[in-house]
């Protein structure tokens, strides 16, 4: 079997060398923290929720999954509004085999890292600095860069070609919770009897949304994300230094702008027992070239956070790195005795970009911007088609499945047609009346939105 070395020990970077030593790999994996340091001393890293088949790829690998325990994400709901001020629309659907969970990466890695352990892994505490991977690859048939720290992510070159933006398109706040239910009963004006992602999207300000979460020791818990536009209206917790001052500008604009989330939200407080409960920075979505060098040119690759950094509007990021994990330890089984050179690093590396990466990224990107005609179409059918919301929810669970129809118009009208059983102008044709009423009963109960028609995305 193969001699590989992981570094990092995040949520991909611990998947990866468990799920190799698991299949009879010499495996050491490198953390410049021990267990206990990236349980208790360490901040979250993010909701990082994965959807069914990341789900499987744990599974499939011998990795513990948490479905036992964790708050099971089994629906997504969005509210939704061009900007603040005009009518509020609302949609969401059931996830069924895409239902995932959002589990704290810190615990993940604690468990993780004693199993590696436990199980004969050889588990290096040390930090890996550029000078030291260089003797680290000289050991190794394959070194496999897991960690997004700068020194080491900067070996692997920024794709310009394949990433689109060059700045940050949000800033960013997070916050973990307790005292809302994780029961189904949270959030009733939502999906009553789930657990679902909750979105709320403005375009002109951002967006904010809740996820149910499993924490390291308080368990069932919701982690709630902010994604502010530079100078918007939810730009307002740049400044804050503690977990207090990030729930405080939660409540404010959970108050102000989702009132119809603040029932449900205003007995919440910051969870107890963490001195890292919340997070706030920036970030350029970026691709990363999957093959670098050590200084003395041997070859190492790409993985998770240095390969891919995800804006989490998407709730992409987690995921991909889970999947792309999944897929390098196929591919290093199906090697064999061959030798793990650049080309193969780079053909690996590129088939599940074509595969996985690319469909990915895009997806999440359109989730940045305004949609375009294409998309209003299709939300306009989930409006019109419980069936195509269902799907069209489910398919963040394959990103790839929205391709080509999410930019293009016939092979738009080809997939609603299909999920929803019926021809695509009538399912449309009913999602816009659908909107346009409920728009109107908005405007008579005496909701504070402004009624036009031509702004219904």
């Amino acid at each position: 079997m193969s001699r590989i070395a992981v570094v990092g020990a995040g949520q991909a970077g611990t998947l990866m060398a468990l799920g190799l030593h698991n299949k009879g790999h010499e495996v050491a994996l490198y953390s410049d923290l021990t267990a206990d340091e990236i349980l208790n001393k360490t901040p979250p890293t993010g909701t990082a929720y994965i959807f069914g088949k990341s789900v499987d790829v744990e599974r499939r690998n011998g990795i513990e999954t948490f479905e036992d325990v964790a708050v099971p994400g089994d629906g997504i709901h969005l509210f939704f509004s061009p900007k603040i001020g005009t009518e509020l629309i609302q949609i969401g659907g059931t996830l069924g085999d895409a239902t995932g969970y959002a589990v704290d990466v810190r615990l993940k890695s604690k468990q993780r890292m004693d199993q590696f352990e436990k199980d004969g892994g050889r588990l290096v505490i040390e930090k890996v600095t550029p000078e030291s991977l260089d003797g680290i690859a000289a050991q190794n048939d394959l070194t496999i860069v897991s960690t997004g720290k700068a020194a080491l992510a900067e070996l692997f070159e920024r794709d310009i070609e394949r990433s689109v933006y060059n700045e940050p398109q949000r800033y960013l706040g997070m916050v973990i919770v307790t005292g809302i239910a994780t029961d189904g009963t949270a959030f009733p004006h939502r999906l009553l009897g789930h657990t679902p992602v909750c979105f709320n999207f403005f375009g002109d300000s951002g967006e904010f949304f809740f996820v149910p979460y499993y924490h390291k020791t308080a368990g069932r818990t919701w982690n709630l994300v902010f994604e502010a536009r530079p100078g918007g209206a939810f730009d307002i917790y740049r400044e804050v230094s503690s977990g207090e001052e990030m729930l405080e500008k939660a409540k404010t604009i959970i108050r102000e702008f989702a009132p119809w989330d603040w029932e449900t939200m205003k007995d919440m407080e910051l969870v107890s027992d963490d001195d890292h409960p919340w997070l706030r920075g920036q970030f350029p979505p970026t691709v990363r070239k999957p093959l670098g060098r050590t200084e003395s040119g041997r070859p190492v690759m790409a993985l998770g956070d240095t390969a891919y950094a995800f804006d989490p509007v998407g709730g992409q990021g987690a995921g991909c790195g889970v999947r792309q994990a999944g897929h390098y330890i196929d591919a290093i089984e199906g090697r064999g005795e061959g030798p793990f050179d650049e080309s193969w690093i780079t053909e690996t590396a590129e088939s599940f970009y074509t595969a996985h990466g690319k469909p990915t990224y895009d997806f999440n990107n359109v989730l940045l911007e305004p949609l375009d005609k294409v998309g209003v179409m299709v939300m306009k059918a989930a409006f019109g088609s419980q069936a195509v919301a269902d799907q069209f929810f489910r398919n963040f669970d394959e990103p790839a499945d929205y391709w080509p129809w999410l930019k293009d118009k016939d092979a738009a009208k080809d997939w609603i047609a299909a999920t929803s059983g019926e021809a695509s102008g009538r399912v449309v044709r009913r999602g816009t009346l659908r909107i346009v009423r409920g728009q109107l009963r908005q405007r008579m109960k005496g909701r504070h939105f402004t009624y036009t028609q031509d702004a219904l995305f």
